[in-house]
């Protein structure tokens, strides 16, 4: 065997999550809280992120703020139902798809979110 060709992918670094989200943000709404296909719980969120610091078109600072739901499943999803408006949030997770049959028009039936994986109430 060719040792230039072979690649052993143990010995391989590994690659970090493209998909991992951290984000700090505020919950703008209490969080719905309903049974998911199987049965499982699920809790989905409105919340507004705030991005860095970018100049602007006119020569300031600017800050955008970005609102993008976010869910989870369980007894996470039990924790976060008890969430009032307006509270701070830390965010570990991933981006996925949210169905949303209630939503109109259908284009918005799908929808890019946050899949909450851990959720840490900030003070």
């Amino acid at each position: 065997m060719n040792p230039h060709l072979h690649r052993d992918p143990s010995q391989s670094p590994s690659l970090p999550d493209l998909n991992a989200v951290s984000v700090t943000g505020l919950c703008l709404s209490p969080p719905d809280l309903m049974a998911g296909l199987t049965g499982e719980l699920v809790a989905i969120a409105l919340v507004a992120i705030e991005g860095k610091w970018q100049p602007s078109t006119w020569g300031t600072m600017e800050r955008q703020t970005y609102v993008v739901h976010a869910w989870a499943l369980g007894s996470l999803a039990e924790r976060m139902a008890t969430l009032e408006a307006g509270t701070r949030l830390r965010i570990l997770g991933s981006m996925d798809y949210l169905f949303r049959a209630e939503a109109t028009p259908p284009s918005e039936h799908v929808v890019l979110a946050i899949r909450i994986e851990e959720l840490t109430v900030l003070p």
